[in-house]
């Protein structure tokens, strides 16, 4: 099973009012990859009191998604991936034990020692981890690297376009900017490519 554990930065320098804020925008993005992606989700995604989003997943999918909202949001964080083990004790995944979030705790420790990207990232694989959850974690690394290359504006016109109405006018008149100004956007970005790479890995 994979363990995500994102840890929010953004959260640690803000006054009370500003984070009870974060955490109500941070809960309805949980709320909403949940109901988009439940039969992917062993368990519900969780913000915890430390402010950390905690995820358990059998797919890179709510993974992926939860990176480009947090990224259209400009909010910083750090990520631990771990696989192993899991106990599902109840609905959240908070509540959920095991090796993988084990490993995904360890690996928040590592990503911590990375310096050089704009959200550090840590991964500690269980040693009997399948070729599939491996296949899961590196997507989701490899998707986050691409999504870490764009500019507030080709991440929310990608946003668009990948996760919701995936048409070039019906962004435009959402962004409220010309069709050909989209296009000319996207063209300059890997978000084409990354709707056939989802379009392929999701079938």
């Amino acid at each position: 099973m994979i363990a995500v554990i994102i840890d929010l930065i953004a959260s640690r320098d803000v006054s009370a009012q500003q984070r009870r804020a974060l955490n109500k925008k941070v809960k309805k993005l949980l709320y909403e990859t949940y109901e988009r992606f439940e039969k992917y989700c062993k368990a519900r995604p969780s913000l915890t009191q430390g402010d950390s989003i905690e995820v358990l997943v059998a797919s890179w999918l709510p993974i992926i998604y939860i990176f480009h909202r947090l990224l259209i949001e400009n909010l910083q964080f750090r990520v631990g991936i771990g696989t192993g083990k899991m106990v599902i004790l109840r609905e959240n995944a908070d509540d959920c034990d095991g090796p993988a979030f084990w490993n995904a705790r360890e690996a928040i420790i590592d990503a911590k020692r990375i310096k050089h990207l704009r959200s550090n990232v840590g991964i500690r694989l269980a040693e009997k981890t399948s070729s599939k959850e491996t296949c899961v974690v590196t997507n989701s690394l490899l998707f986050l690297a691409a999504l870490q290359t764009l500019s507030p504006a080709q991440l929310r016109y990608c946003y668009n376009y990948l996760w919701e109405e995936k048409q070039i006018a019906r962004i435009a008149e959402r962004v409220k900017t010309t069709p050909g100004n989209v296009s000319k956007t996207l063209g300059k970005t890997p978000c084409y490519l990354l709707n056939e790479v989802l379009l392929l890995l999701s079938e």
